[in-house]
């Protein structure tokens, strides 16, 4: 069955505006058994305080109990948990990058997420640690009318872990296959009756299955809260952190062919040394509560982030790789990155209930200010063509069969792209959820964004300027069956500002999303286990593309659609065994002729979309069992992930796979914890991601970890 998405957005606006002018019927106060609203806990900003059951959307929650049971200690990999996201481009493990519901953003700067409500993923920070993350939240759809700009296929938001006024700590040693060697640390108290801190930090070393390639990291999470008064509250988060990785862009598979080189063959050199990137972030955050039914929620952030380095990685253009033309010599690039941004977000919310004659209204409306700056300087040194017939060294090639790092003096990357560009977005918005009656919600609202952008070149000696005012609509429907069953419509849009120029130095439009979506949720077993069922329809549009007309150019003209089935549990079994599944179904494709702006390839309508798999699950269980009285809790899990295409204009697909894990966690002593963790239990090869047949990303072998844990 087809539901359009011009018949979601019709249906769900019409719905909601004629319910909520038209409606007369009663509003029956809330059983507070259903609901329990907190009025005097820090509120979600951007969200408000809803029973799930009563959104008309779909959420996915990966609590910390998940994420210390699966034993990952990455976003990238706690987002493998949801079956609606999918892997992208991760530009040789630089940063986290990821698909929701088949889209995603700028595959050249790293995907966005919020942390606390705050954008703050779209620096250069590196892969995300979760070291200090209470939960992951992921909200899908488009969900501009609340948060502005971010990811065409749904946000992720990071919740982090708050300070306790109670004296508790934590340290955990993790030690590993590959020599891992991963310590944190965590302690909390109060400091004075009003005051209470928090302090999270981490430091991990080890090797990769990678030939030549090391891992080291480190950072530290600091959080203080200051009970003003009984309604005012502030809280100062500190983020910093340090990590240096190797650019890596994975092996070769001519032709499909995923046996031609060991996963373990590094192809770029050693000797450009790691790519370091680096953040400093600030938070400071204030809530008031006006009386039992109204809150203020006021806050600033502050991020800079750095990413430094120079790579060797194989060149794409086939009128450079010698690769193509003799099966073994592989042509490489050499590239130079030194990336600066800044980013400084503030934001007013204003949150309540009232009453309107019989029906009754949960408000939220506020002001946002986000300053985007963003200085690259970009340097690349690339073969001369083939028909020259230069050197080898000329080539910065290297034996894909017999590697020999070194051989050749390294060549000079010369500039290619140095420009500042800077993004200002001032908006307004306003979401209105109104209860008609006892069982009918009705969500409406919008946002309005004031957005400029501004771009040097210092290249080309250009300077362009684009300035536009942009509206961001939603919509909702949610009928209660009964208090544990709920049926939802909705209608959402999202945009995200295009970096760059076209030929004509003008700056592209937002790249937009539609997107509807029906579906219900339910909650079974005495409320034990949650269920979401939901289909959606959506899509993109001003998606950058090369401009065909003027060659080195691009221009805003590609569109892509993606439908599909989420199906979603979470909770507790029978027999106290915890279950988390997902599951989604995702049909996602090229909606328009257009060329690759990477690879100069036709892209035809109906070609699918790079890394989307049309199927993908994830199930994770685990129970905890008593032995010699004290608890022992074993867990197993799987994620299995479709076909895919790896490179886009091709017919170069990616394997299904699916990975196994397992855990096993001892109570020791109330305070002593001893776990076991297996990553790829049954040591599959698979490949997550890739951009084309000569970037392919391979998945880790099996891996073994002992974590010894004390808690005080």
């Amino acid at each position: 069955m087809h539901v359009s998405l011009r018949s979601f957005q019709l249906c769900t606006i019409h719905l909601a505006v004629a319910l909520s002018l038209c409606s007369t019927g009663s509003y029956a106060q809330n059983d507070p058994s259903i609901e329990t609203i907190e009025v005097t806990a820090k509120r979600q900003a951007y969200r408000g305080n809803f029973d799930a059951l009563k959104t008309p959307e779909a959420v996915s929650e990966i609590n910390q109990q998940l994420i210390a049971n699966t034993g990952v200690t990455g976003l990238t990999q706690a987002l493998d948990l949801s079956a609606s996201v999918s892997r992208q481009n991760s530009l040789g493990g630089l940063w986290d990058s990821f698909a929701i519901r088949g889209f995603f953003g700028d595959e050249n700067v790293p995907s966005g997420y919020l942390v606390n409500g705050f954008n703050a993923g779209r620096g250069f920070s590196g892969p995300r640690d979760l070291s200090g993350i209470e939960r992951v939240e992921v909200l899908k759809g488009p969900k501009a009318a609340l948060y502005g700009r971010g990811e065409p296929g749904g946000t992720i938001n990071l919740i982090t872990k708050q300070p306790t006024f109670e004296q508790q700590g934590s340290i955990a040693l993790e030690l590993g296959s590959r020599d891992k060697r991963r310590f944190e640390a965590d302690f909390s108290g109060g400091l004075t009756e009003q005051t209470a801190a928090r302090v999270i930090g981490f430091y991990e070393t080890g090797d990769s299955f990678r030939d030549t390639i090391d891992i080291n990291k480190k950072g530290v999470m600091a959080s203080v809260l200051f009970e003003q008064s009984a309604r005012s509250v502030w809280q100062y988060e500190l983020e910093a952190a340090r990590q240096e990785i190797p650019f890596d862009r994975g092996i070769l598979a001519l032709g499909g062919d995923f046996d031609m080189m060991p996963i373990e063959r590094f192809l770029g050199e050693p000797g450009d040394g790691p790519t370091t990137t680096e953040v400093l972030g600030h938070q400071l955050q204030w809530q008031y509560e006006l009386s039992n039914d109204w809150a203020v929620n006021s806050g600033l952030s502050y991020r800079s982030t750095q990413l430094t380095g120079t790579s060797s990685d194989a060149e794409v253009s086939p009128s450079r790789q010698k690769l193509y033309y003799n099966g073994r010599t592989l042509t490489r690039q050499r590239r130079q990155r030194d990336y600066d941004t800044d980013q400084f977000v503030i934001r007013s919310e204003l949150a309540g209930k009232f009453d309107t004659g019989t029906i009754a209204h949960e408000l939220i409306v506020g002001i946002d200010y986000d300053l985007f700056d963003y200085d690259r300087d970009y340097r690349v040194y690339r073969a001369p063509a083939l028909s020259t017939n230069p050197s080898n060294e000329m080539l910065h090639a290297i034996d894909i069969y017999q590697p020999v790092y070194g051989q050749h003096a390294l060549p000079t990357p010369v500039p290619a792209i140095v420009r500042v560009q800077k993004q200002i977005a001032t908006g307004l918005y306003l979401q209105d959820q109104m209860h008609l009656t006892e069982d009918l919600h009705v969500r409406v609202g919008g946002r309005i964004d004031r957005l400029k952008q501004t771009l040097d070149d210092h290249i080309r000696n250009v300077s362009a300027e684009q300035a536009e005012t942009h509206f961001s609509p939603q919509a909702g429907v949610v009928y209660q069956l009964s208090d544990r069953w709920s049926l939802y419509s909705s209608y959402g849009e999202g945009y995200r500002l295009n970096f760059g120029t076209d030929a004509n130095g003008q700056g592209f439009k937002p790249n937009e999303t539609t997107s509807g979506e029906i579906g219900t949720k339910f909650n079974l077993l005495d409320n034990n286990l949650g269920v979401t069922l939901a289909y959606f329809d959506s899509t993109q549009k001003n998606i950058i593309v090369a401009d065909a007309a003027n060659p080195g150019f691009h221009t805003a003209i590609g569109q892509a659609s993606s439908k599909g089935i989420e199906f979603d549990v979470t909770g507790q079994l029978p027999g106290d065994i915890d279950v988390w599944f997902s599951y989604a179904y995702i049909d996602a494709q090229v909606d328009k002729d257009a060329r690759d702006t990477g690879l100069g390839v036709a892209l035809k309508k109906g070609d699918e979309l790079l890394n989307i798999p049309q199927n993908s699950a994830s199930l994770q269980i685990s129970k905890q069992l008593p032995v010699f009285e004290r608890p022992l809790t074993l867990g197993v899990g799987a994620n299995y992930v479709d076909e895919r295409l790896g490179q886009r204009g091709s017919d170069f697909y990616l394997p299904a796979y699916t990975v196994a894990n397992m855990f096993a966690k001892y109570d020791v002593t109330q305070q002593f914890e001893v776990k076991l963790q297996v990553h790829n239990l049954f040591d599959r090869t698979y490949f997550p991601n890739s951009y084309t047949q000569i970037w392919v990303q391979p998945g880790e072998p099996r891996s073994v970890d002992i974590t010894l844990s004390y808690t005080f």
